[in-house]
């Protein structure tokens, strides 16, 4: 698996694919001004190359195991752990 995270505007965005492709997309989105407040995204692939929203978190910290708690109950415990560890490695700036 591999994470490739881009950031436009005032949202983070950290794909995780495979060898099947898209596997999931976790998205930091820190309001339209940037400003707040801060909200975690969870996309899984739907029909047609569409991304559909599965769920949305507040306060979730960064690096801590409340994420990796989290997104484990939606893409399990292996996506979960690639996904807390790019957003370890490279967060999103914060909002606010």
């Amino acid at each position: 698996m591999t994470v490739q995270r881009t950031h436009v505007a005032h949202q983070t965005r950290y794909e995780l694919r495979d060898h099947r492709g898209l596997r999931s997309v976790l998205a930091f989105d820190a309001g339209e001004t940037g400003m707040g407040p801060g909200m975690w995204k969870i996309l899984l692939p739907g029909p047609g190359g569409t991304e559909d929203l599965y769920g949305t978190k507040h306060s979730v910290g960064l690096g801590s195991s409340d994420l990796t708690n989290w997104l484990t109950r939606i893409v399990g415990r292996d996506a979960a752990g690639e996904l807390a560890a790019a957003v370890g490695e490279d967060p999103p700036p914060e909002a606010g």
